[in-house]
């Protein structure tokens, strides 16, 4: 190896250290300007948000379900394809339905709890 190769290797590795460290500096002191300053927003409009965020990220981990059965097909031979599309299907049709029945009581009601509640398994 030359040695002007590694020293440019060793200065871009510098270079790259102290661009990093400057770039977290900058993060931190602009997170420290977003904490201090607070806006007010309605329960409303926060209900919209929070409902329109769990829609798109809803959408997205279908898009990343659809996608992880388009890679295990990819990786079985032609005729087991049908059978690993079958198995993510049914996969995401139990999580859907554990969703329904567990998930979203414990995500919704009791707000000031932590995880919200088993109310329709231990109702008092």
């Amino acid at each position: 190896m030359h040695k002007s190769f590694s020293k440019r290797s060793a200065i871009s590795g510098r270079a790259i250290r102290a661009a990093a460290l400057f770039l977290i500096t900058l993060l931190v002191l602009f997170m420290s300007q977003i904490e201090s300053a607070s806006a007010a927003v309605s329960g409303e409009t926060s209900f919209v948000f929070n409902t329109f965020s769990f829609l798109i990220c809803g959408v997205l981990v279908m898009w990343m379900a659809a996608g992880f059965a388009m890679l295990e097909s990819g990786l079985v031979r032609g005729k087991n394809t049908a059978t690993i599309c079958l198995k993510n299907v049914a996969l995401y049709a139990v999580a859907c339905f554990t969703y329904y029945f567990i998930g979203y009581d414990l995500m919704y009601t009791e707000v000031g709890s932590v995880i919200g509640s088993f109310s329709p398994f231990w109702s008092a």
